[in-house]
């Protein structure tokens, strides 16, 4: 059997289920939403519950008919996962015995994409139809983006494909037009930390606090809970405070860091930069230092963001955000990171 559904996601299983049963399906499905919501549950899902035999009175999948047990153990004959595939190996780096971080392909490519469309107009084996789940779709380069574009304009019938992806805007609007767009939400407070009260990942960290640094995105607060990623985040601030204190050497940080990590540096320099313009915004109130995302370093934030000058710290927020939207584009991302890290020592200074 599979895990529960994540209680937030209930709501837009309704939505699916409400369709269903009305008759309104559309072919193709477009489920987007922040990073750490569960989408990727969500589509799975969708698409067991449209292939099951034997639904729940709610729509979802009964776990236990002809159909179900195949698509648990992941050979069901009508369903397509299409995702970056495992790279091989047996490259240069590795027949040297060297640590390859990343084994996946980053980008899914045309051929891949072709072969995910022929298996939608084959015949159903079970006679429910098709379903086909692109996870992540942004990762389509946009030749296996265009490629898609006639099986979605003219799906065999019966056909369900659902496209999921943190970034809607990197999919061509081609795309984007020819999909229903489902928007994940970020769940209620109160339901999200409910559920996190429940995970034994959490080890004795107060949900509240970790919920709050991953602006309240569950599945992400739970990742930030471990250990060694507290500890890393421990550490990148007290490098970035000790740049604002006019110490450190912008270029060596920039150069130690794993380019692999730097856009959850990047959120972790937001909010601390959030959190002091919340501190000038506030006078420096005791009510001002709870409310902010990093209380773990109230005391040390107050004292700065008094001295700061506000326009400055209003311009580099804004040039973090451009930041953060280029980090994962072809261009020189080190030298963006290195200029971000140089405009936090200027600030201090």
């Amino acid at each position: 059997m599979h895990s529960p559904l994540y209680p937030w996601l209930h709501g837009e299983f309704a939505r699916f289920h409400a369709l269903r049963t009305q008759g309104r399906m559309p072919h193709a499905l477009l489920v987007s939403g922040e990073p750490g919501l569960g989408q990727g549950q969500l589509a799975m899902r969708l698409a067991q519950a449209t292939l099951c035999q034997r639904p729940l009175a709610d729509g979802q999948a009964c776990g236990q008919c002809g159909s179900c047990h195949p698509f648990l153990v992941g050979a069901h004959p009508d369903f397509s996962l299409l995702a970056p595939k495992e790279k091989d190996n047996k490259d240069d780096e590795a027949s040297q015995g060297k640590k390859v971080k990343d084994t996946k392909d980053k980008d899914i490519k045309i051929d891949a994409v072709r072969d995910f469309c022929a298996g939608l107009y084959l015949s159903s084996s079970f006679q429910h139809g098709k379903v086909g789940v692109i996870e992540p779709a942004d990762a389509m380069n946009p030749a296996a983006a265009n490629s898609l574009l006639k099986t979605l304009e003219e799906p065999p019938a019966g056909t369900l494909i659902i496209l999921v992806t943190s970034h809607p805007a990197r999919l061509p609007i081609t795309i984007r037009s020819r999909c229903q767009r489902w928007l994940v939400p970020i769940p209620e407070r109160t339901t999200a930390l409910a559920w996190l009260a429940h995970q034994p990942q959490l080890a004795g960290e107060d949900p509240a606090r970790v919920l709050d640094l991953a602006e309240g995105r569950p599945l992400a607060a739970l990742e930030l809970a471990e250990p060694e990623r507290l500890a890393q985040r421990s550490r990148w601030l007290e490098s970035l405070l000790h740049l604002l204190r006019a110490g450190g050497n912008p270029l060596a940080l920039a150069a130690s860091q794993d380019k692999t990590e730097w856009p959850q540096l990047l959120h972790w320099c937001r909010l601390l930069l959030a959190d002091l313009i919340r501190l000038q915004g506030a006078e420096h109130t005791p009510t001002a230092a709870m409310n902010l995302v990093n209380r773990d370093f109230a005391d040390v934030l107050a004292p700065l963001a008094a001295r700061l000058n506000a326009r400055e710290l209003f311009g580099l927020y804004d040039y973090l955000l451009e930041l953060s939207r280029l980090i994962n584009h072809p261009l020189n991302r080190e030298l963006l990171m290195e200029e971000l890290l140089i405009r936090f020592q200027r600030l201090g200074g």
